[in-house]
């Protein structure tokens, strides 16, 4: 596969424009009147990292213009550090050479090293830009204060040890179980550490993560490269997916009006399905060529389906509603018939998700008939776009995507309605689509957008082999009435959504309909 981090972005690029960041940052007068929290600096890895590494750190730290800092270094020698009066502009550089930098974390024995009322892992060998604790103190002042904080960062992993971006998508719990995507650039709160004491010994810092990915947590993401890590590049260590839970009932709904071809191509995967036999219903919209009825007829022999007429203007929020209202399964999938699923446990992956009770709308990476991208995940990318785009349109289907974006299950603010699973439960609490001012289009992103604001997960599995032939049955209208109820829906959208953030996108990149991730620095190559 592609896009390795290393050989796709443009590191002197990326340096220069850090380094004009951060002028501009240091010219920008502080924010008077923020409560100065003192932060712990726990310095861990001394003996793997060396005395060079542990000087640069510490260096790196006693340079901050934010000077509430409490340092402690674990696992050195006395040798290994410098005079602690060259620290006394801050709160202390205090030594614990037998301290097991994870039980800060782990054991409550450990509470009484630390005074701070937040706590930063650093590896020796990380160093800090100069406001990098002015900065995470700032985000402190938030009326409601983060209980974590995760950071931008680079990793020096590049010739010359030069700096690899590491642009992050926030808190993605789901993400964080799959990749160390983070690693030590993080601040958590001791509020935090005290909650969420684990069991036992923990192995690593990742592991302490991995436990709050099912935690409610108010996290905060720092959006300026401010940590720069002696760390390898993240990699996914966990599949995207997992067994299908053979407790589910499963319900697949199918929109049609003619095109008996697509639907008969749309229906092969219940040949192969790996489950209990799904229920099937095909919601018809005024449907009249004769091929397409002996279609259903061989579909309700075969599989049992259920046919639900539906007359009137097309309304395709209507058809899904009423798919779903006949059914009784406990995840629904709502698919396009222009959607062909290709290889077996593609879409099991999506059911085994949607069983999860954090998650509520499931949706899957989908790929145009010549193998690239159609839709991973979707951004909202309001008011120049209208309401989401899709991330990733037209990237080879061999890509990783940057941070291996098109391999991992990810949170994201939308998926796509053309592949979609849904638990009945969530479906009903959210009141299905919204057939009266949503009737064509957005009705997808509208659905999502109510069920992120239940508190559920919206997530995109990495699935494979699924091919969406886009508006097959509709066609890529272009007509002046299709454009005004486009510009109409988006107007519509904005007013009911347009103050919500999209917490997955990095402002310094671009995914949408990009081939490739596009960089402040770089030249648009769209």
């Amino acid at each position: 596969m592609s896009d390795s981090p290393q050989e796709s972005v443009d590191l002197a690029g990326y340096e220069k424009w850090r380094q004009e960041r951060l002028a501009e940052r240091m010219q920008t007068p502080q924010a008077i009147g923020l409560w100065n929290h003192l932060i712990t600096v726990v310095v861990v890895d001394t003996r793997e990292a060396g005395a060079q590494a542990l000087t640069e750190t510490l260096a790196s730290l006693n340079a901050q213009n934010y000077r509430n800092i409490e340092i402690i270094v674990t696992g050195a020698d006395a040798a290994q550090l410098p005079d602690a009066d060259d620290f006394l502009g801050l709160r202390g550089l205090f030594l614990e050479p037998a301290l097991e930098a994870l039980t800060v974390l782990s054991e409550a024995g450990a509470d009484h090293l630390w005074r701070g009322s937040h706590v930063v892992f650093a590896s020796a060998g990380t160093t800090f830009d100069p406001d990098a604790f002015a900065l995470l103190n700032g985000q402190l002042s938030a009326i409601e204060q983060p209980d974590l904080i995760v950071c931008d960062h680079d990793r020096r992993v590049g010739p010359d040890g030069m700096g690899v971006p590491c642009f992050l998508p926030g808190w993605d719990p789901d993400l964080i179980e799959q990749m160390d995507y983070i690693a030590t650039a993080f601040m958590a709160s001791r509020q935090l550490v005290l909650r969420r004491r684990p069991a036992g010994p923990l192995a690593s810092l990742h592991d302490w993560l991995c436990a709050l990915a099912n935690d409610s947590l108010t996290v905060a993401h720092l959006t300026e490269p401010i940590m720069h890590l002696l760390a390898p590049m993240p990699e996914p260590s966990a599949a995207g997916g997992t067994a299908l839970p053979l407790t589910a009932s499963v319900a697949v709904i199918i929109p049609n009006r003619d095109q008996p071809e697509l639907l008969r191509r749309c229906v092969r995967f219940l040949d192969f399905f790996q489950g209990p036999d799904p229920e099937v219903v095909i919601v018809d919209h005024d449907s009249t060529h004769a091929e397409t009825l002996a279609t259903y007829a061989d579909l309700q022999k075969k599989h049992r389906a259920r046919l639900v007429k539906v007359k009137g203007p097309f309304n395709f929020a209507r058809m899904v509603n009423l798919g779903v209202a006949a059914t009784t399964a406990d995840v629904v999938i709502l698919i396009n018939n222009d959607v062909e699923i290709t290889r077996p446990g593609e879409v099991e992956k999506m059911v085994a998700n949607a069983v999860r009770p954090e998650v509520g709308v499931v949706g899957a990476r989908l790929l145009y008939p010549d193998g690239t991208v159609q839709h991973a995940g979707m951004a909202l990318t309001w008011p120049a776009e209208g309401t989401a785009q899709h991330a990733w349109r037209g990237a080879g289907g061999d890509s990783k995507g940057y941070l291996h974006a098109l391999i991992t299950r990810r949170n994201v603010q939308v998926v796509t309605g053309a592949l979609m699973a849904t638990r009945r439960d969530v479906f009903d609490a959210a009141e299905g689509f919204d057939e009266i001012s949503l009737p064509i289009e957005q009705n997808d992103v509208d659905y999502c957008l109510r069920v992120r604001s239940m508190g559920l997960r919206v997530i995109v599995v990495p699935t494979d082999g699924i091919i969406h032939r886009e508006s097959s049955t509709r066609g890529l209208e272009t007509t002046p009435e299709i454009l005004a109820t486009r510009r109409a829906d988006a107007r519509f959208m904005q007013a009911r959504w347009g103050k919500q953030r999209d917490l997955f996108c990095n402002p310094h990149i671009e995914t949408t309909d990009a081939q490739s991730v596009l960089f402040p620095w770089s030249q648009p190559k769209r």
